[in-house]
């Protein structure tokens, strides 16, 4: 009776110990959590997302992936996946159950093949579109691979007659409207109407002229000046369009000082960078060596968007103003790591990171950290100022050192009316801009508030010193008048 009870007794610990230490393991990371303070110094942060399995296609009728290059979740939650080194696309459910595979298409009776295909874009009537790179085309297939037509070379008098095209990424906005990004195009995105015709280039990356460069070219002979860097702008690698038809791009080069942009129907660039950290990827002064590579870019809910560094497998988020909300992963072996990341896509709140290397795709699913910080600005965006600030206070227990944490409640205080409050934590949270706003608002407070009382004492004081002015000059006439 004793073994038995002794029995129980060490079932019952381990089924606690169990109980109790799946939590850790499920938050455990092959990284460190870490941000940007406003100096520009790294501080440790709890990891906002955790690595939660892989999916390479292996153990289903498909067989494994194969140098995936792309990958896309689109409006019902299906994602494709552009598989190069078989040549094909593969349609996962949410599930992860492969539903359908598309090798190839029927064209005109004929079968064709993809031929190293780079990127891949589904509309929300799920026509699928691929930059067939080595086919010099861009392939338009339904849902079920059906073809539905393919969109050729631009044609325009301002295309130069060697112009090559090698279109690598695609993507189409609300209006049918067809942006292309062109290997070794320096011009910018080659934008097609819904019908496939060149409408111009957008975007251009914008030399910056360096007169110190040019002074030094023009004591330089021919053979000199051939050898210096040219100025060529800068080449886009990615792009991605969110809800308002914007275009985010990434521009593929360590000297570029804007990887990230925002560009609107004119091709002019309307990111928002209030922050106090341009974003960037990971910031690195004095050594261009050390900066981030962004390849990829991917537009959430409310301006939030995330940026995937190809060359230390981070993933960077960022809200609608450009602050840094969190950063996770990093280049290795094991899993939650990278060896050739290539693409970065969100469903729901759980990130989707596929490595061209691996041959496989990584799932990340947010921590109670990563959380919170998701609904606090997703309430603060909705104008929910009091169930965003709870979101807030929460996250600052479990990171003291949380600066967007700060600014976010120093805005709800400001929306609140609470302005002297918001300029507090608005300091702590280094926002000059929002601090700026708070000490505007505070000091109209507080000239309308005493306003009154010091007019009235204004009044009183210089009416007293009126009377005392008049009584003071009759004192002195009786005085002269006594002594005459």
């Amino acid at each position: 009776m004793k073994l038995i009870q002794s029995i129980c007794k060490a079932s019952l610990v381990l089924a606690a110990v169990s109980l109790f230490a799946s939590p850790l393991q499920a938050e455990a990371a092959p990284y460190e959590g870490y941000t940007y303070s406003y100096w520009w110094d790294t501080i440790p942060t709890p990891n906002a997302y955790i690595p939660a399995g892989t999916v390479d296609g292996s153990g289903q009728e498909i067989g494994q992936l194969k140098e995936p290059t792309d990958m896309y979740v689109a409006a019902d939650g299906l994602l494709y996946v552009l598989d190069a080194g078989n040549g094909r696309i593969v349609v996962f459910d949410e599930k992860w159950k492969a539903v359908r595979e598309i090798r190839g298409f029927v064209r005109e009776g004929k079968r064709e093949q993809f031929a190293s295909p780079q990127g891949i874009f589904v509309t929300k009537d799920n026509h699928i579109y691929v930059a067939d790179t080595e086919n010099h085309r861009v392939v338009e297939l339904t849902g079920e691979g059906a073809f539905v037509r393919e969109i050729g070379a631009p044609q325009s008098e301002v295309i130069g007659a060697g112009f090559q095209y090698y279109p690598i990424k695609v993507a189409v906005d609300n209006a049918g409207r067809i942006f292309v990004v062109g290997r070794g195009i320096f011009d910018g995105i080659i934008e097609l109407d819904a019908d496939g015709a060149f409408t111009g280039f957008m975007g251009t990356n914008r030399v910056k002229f360096d007169p110190w460069d040019y002074f030094w070219k023009q004591l330089s002979t021919k053979e000199q000046r051939s050898k210096l860097a040219q100025y060529i702008p800068l080449e886009f690698n990615n792009l991605d369009v969110d809800s308002e038809g914007f275009i985010y791009t990434t521009t593929g080069d360590l000297t570029s000082n804007d990887p990230i942009k925002r560009l609107n129907p004119s091709g002019e660039d309307v990111l928002r960078r209030k922050g106090y950290l341009d974003p960037v990827g990971d910031v690195y002064s004095g050594n261009i060596s050390q900066r981030s590579l962004l390849i990829d870019v991917k537009v959430g809910d409310n301006g939030i968007y995330s940026a995937l560094d190809s060359r230390r497998g981070r993933v960077f988020t960022y809200d609608q103003d450009g602050y840094l909300m969190y950063i996770f992963g990093r280049m290795g072996e094991q899993e939650g790591t990278f060896r050739t990341p290539v693409a970065v896509e969100r469903r729901g709140d759980q990130f989707l990171v596929l490595d061209k290397d691996m041959n496989r795709i990584t799932l990340f699913k947010p921590t109670r950290y990563g959380t919170l910080v998701n609904e606090a600005n997703d309430l603060l965006v909705s104008g929910k100022y009091d169930e965003a600030e709870g979101k807030w206070r929460e996250l600052l227990r479990l990171n003291a050192n949380n600066e967007i944490a700060y600014v976010g409640i120093g805005k709800v205080l400001l929306r609140q009316g609470e302005y002297k409050q918001a300029m507090e934590y608005l300091k702590l949270g280094y926002d000059r801009e929002y601090y700026s706003k708070a000490f505007g608002k505070y000091r109209k407070e507080m000239v309308r508030k005493y306003f009154g009382a010091a007019m009235t004492f204004v009044i009183v004081f210089g009416v007293g010193l009126w009377c005392f002015s008049i009584f003071r000059r009759r004192t002195r006439r009786q005085v002269k008048a006594n002594v005459t």
